[in-house]
């Protein structure tokens, strides 16, 4: 049997890495995301692992993605507006892949995030540089389909601009820019995704609704005795997304008019 390399991530020690292949802990909606991600690849979308089941131990089995993912603080690379670009584009050619599932959906399936109205897309729900791997300074793969979730694109696209601008606080630790900056970053970001006039108008409001829904979701998952959710509200993770939702809240117009 060939060794086990422990993992960094959301989960730390229970990620694993044995020969080319991931073992992670499954969840009632593993099965849903290991459909999806098979109906990924036959289209010949190649940038997310390929699923091989589960083990005896109620694990998923998922083929190792190559590149380096990286979390907070980010390298001084992913603030250059080819990677923010190139991230983008990443992103829209998963959606136009991911809306042919849709009709596919038999509304019977679960995930862990509640599914959003108006349906577009299969949200990857958390497109963020610690789930995309970067190869030679280019994001390359698409890692951590937990959240995958139908809803509409500007759903994951107002996350995704949240946590590659970043477009945070500067009471944030994560924060890297001033407002200036942030703004022409996200129009980086909503060109190369090719996004409509319609989509930057509501992208503030969707940035604020999806941090809401997510500081909900944290804090009703605390509550139920969810260790994980329960140690971030502990770091202080919901005041951060409290602050950033008010910081983009008093600069929603200035960041509409800086991305038409």
């Amino acid at each position: 049997m060939k060794e086990q390399e422990v993992l960094e991530g959301g989960r730390e020690g229970k990620i694993f890495k044995q020969g080319e292949k991931i073992i992670r802990p499954a969840n009632p909606w593993s099965i849903n995301i290991h459909a999806f991600l098979d109906f990924l690849i036959k289209e010949q979308f190649q940038f997310v692992p390929k699923p091989f089941g589960f083990t005896e131990h109620e694990e998923e089995i998922l083929s190792y993605v190559p590149g380096t993912a990286y979390n907070y603080p980010l390298p001084k690379m992913f603030l250059k507006d080819e990677v923010i670009a190139e991230a983008a584009i990443l992103l829209h050619s998963y959606h136009q892949v991911s809306k042919k599932y849709i009709n596919r959906l038999s509304n019977q399936e679960v995930w862990m995030l509640p599914t959003v109205s108006p349906i577009e897309v299969m949200c990857h729900g958390d497109f963020a540089p610690y789930n995309v791997t970067i190869i030679d300074g280019k994001p390359a793969g698409i890692i951590d389909f937990d959240t995958l979730h139908p809803g509409p694109a500007l759903w994951d696209v107002a996350y995704a601009v949240y946590r590659w601008v970043p477009f945070t606080s500067p009471e944030n630790p994560d924060h890297y820019d001033d407002l200036k900056e942030q703004i022409r970053k996200t129009k980086v970001f909503m060109d190369a995704y090719n996004a409509t006039t319609k989509d930057r108008e509501e992208l503030p409001s969707m940035m604020v609704k999806r941090l809401s829904t997510l500081v909900q979701f944290m804090l009703a998952q605390a509550d139920s005795g969810n260790e994980d959710f329960s140690k971030n509200v502990e770091d202080g993770h919901v005041k951060l997304y409290k602050c950033d939702i008010q910081y983009i809240l008093e600069n929603k117009r200035m960041i509409i008019n800086g991305i038409k």
